[in-house]
């Protein structure tokens, strides 16, 4: 059943996905970057605008460099700039896939009223080490246009990973105003680990030609996205890697390669996620996408038997001929089932480790779990996920049910469509006591709350109040 999973895979750009190009002129694509622009600064300053968004012909060149474009023509005046950055290949995608995020923002009057929206463009198909340098370039040149008013940044998926590691630096930070984060790997995502995904193949799957089918594709899918496999692997903060040494599969094109700690461990993104940050600036969004993994065993056969043929028929199918969401649901099992050592999968009461995903990030990877939490708590099972708020150290984490990669970005979710079209909100599983909304509600409610963080003090403060009253 998954001879098209090579497909789907190469089909799927995991962060952010471009499968068809956006609509742009190329004779509007010009920023504070290129030579025109650089060299009019301060009459640039006195318009208070950048270029507007590229629109017309298809953009098929990756960027050179970082662009900065402005949402409308609206002056700056007193208002706070609101930087939208995009994920993995957002640069080739009409207003760089943020269009019906920008719709929603912009049609609130507090949110026009406190700020105005820019969009950065740049070549996510870098290394983030390449693109960091031009990235502060541009967001120090956006400051410095915008008044110098800190400025508040939203982020999808690799986006933050670009955005937060400038933000570590002590230049950057104090000009950072908010930094919104959605689906964002700060952890990395044992997606990108290539080794451990072939071991995962390698020790989960039973059929020669499943095993072989999907060490082919993903081999054949890191060699495309070289970048994703230095950048965003796993950085083991949760002890999850096995350290097994070499394997191999008899089978021809099979599984194979050496498994370790060491070459396998993301050091560098370790090393940027130590750097002491003013985390409570961050609010951090994350979903999962509900699959029977996450049910007890009984369960879990039971709806492998009889609703497999669904599954076949909503999802497999669907992945095969390369449509996203089809795509990310196909992809959330296979993270589900990410081979981890016992203890591991001893500690967390589930060999399933990761099955809280998007389909391209993990629950505890998305919401920036610390550390010695993660080591804990592997937030691989849905009553969890309440416990921890108290440990999170991020100013705002929330994360969604029934919610993939690409939700946060188009609203659209992983289930049926007549259940969508009834009901498309959802609830906030570290919060389940504040009413359900559409995912863009709850985007817009936490911008506009984040200027009035006492509020959040003083419901707490009310809260513990009311449960330290004596019963009568």
């Amino acid at each position: 059943m998954k001879t098209g999973l090579a497909a789907a895979i190469l089909a799927c750009t995991l962060t952010s996905c471009a499968t068809l190009p956006a609509l742009a002129d190329s004779s509007r694509l010009t920023s504070l970057q290129s030579d025109k622009t650089s060299s009019s600064l301060v009459s640039q300053s006195v318009l208070n605008h950048f270029e507007s968004l590229p629109a017309g012909r298809q953009l098929k060149q990756s960027p050179t460099d970082v662009k900065i474009y402005e949402y409308d023509h609206e002056p700056l005046g007193d208002r706070t700039p609101f930087l939208m950055v995009h994920g993995l290949r957002g640069e080739f995608y009409h207003y760089f896939r943020w269009q019906k995020v920008a719709e929603k923002l912009t049609k609130h009057k507090d949110f026009n009223a406190a700020y105005k929206i820019y969009m950065c463009r740049y070549s996510s198909l870098d290394r983030i080490e390449t693109v960091l340098p031009m990235f502060k370039e541009a967001f120090n040149k956006l400051y410095e246009v915008g008044g110098k008013k800190p400025i508040a940044i939203m982020a999808l998926s690799m986006g933050g990973n670009l955005t937060y590691e400038a933000f570590t630096d002590a230049n950057i930070e104090p000009k950072v105003k908010m930094l919104f984060t959605m689906g964002t790997p700060f952890h990395g995502s044992p997606l990108f680990c290539k080794d451990w995904r072939a071991y995962t193949v390698y020790k989960r799957l039973s059929w020669p030609w499943s095993r072989i089918d999907h060490n082919l594709a993903f081999g054949l899918y890191f060699r495309k996205n070289p970048n994703l496999q230095k950048d965003l692997t796993w950085d083991n903060a949760d002890g999850a890697i096995p350290d097994v040494g070499r394997f191999w599969s008899k089978l021809p094109f099979g599984p194979s390669g050496k498994l370790t700690i060491d070459n396998t461990e993301n050091k560098r993104l370790a090393a940027v996620n130590s750097i002491k940050t003013a985390r409570e600036k961050l609010i951090t969004y994350g979903g999962y996408i509900v699959n029977p993994y996450l049910q007890p065993r009984a369960k879990r056969y039971l709806e492998n038997a009889f609703l497999y043929p669904l599954f076949l028929v909503s999802t497999s199918f669907p992945a095969h001929m390369a449509r996203e969401h089809p795509v990310l649901e196909y992809l959330n099992r296979d993270i589900a089932n990410f081979q981890v050592p016992k203890p591991v999968a001893k500690a967390a009461g589930t060999p399933f480790v990761f099955v809280m995903n998007d389909g391209i990030t993990p629950v505890s990877s998305a919401i920036f779990l610390p550390p010695d939490l993660a080591k804990e708590q592997c937030v691989s099972k849905e009553a969890e996920l309440e416990k921890i708020k108290s440990r999170l150290d991020v100013g705002k984490a929330r994360v969604f049910r029934n919610v993939d990669h690409l939700t946060f970005i188009d609203g659209v979710r992983p289930v049926n469509p007549i259940q969508a079209a009834v009901q498309n909100h959802v609830k906030d599983e570290i919060n389940p006591h504040e009413p359900q909304k559409e995912i863009f509600d709850w985007i817009l409610q936490d911008i506009m709350a984040f200027d009035a963080p006492d509020t959040g003090k003083l419901a707490k403060k009310e809260l513990n109040q009311q449960e330290a009253k004596p019963t009568e």
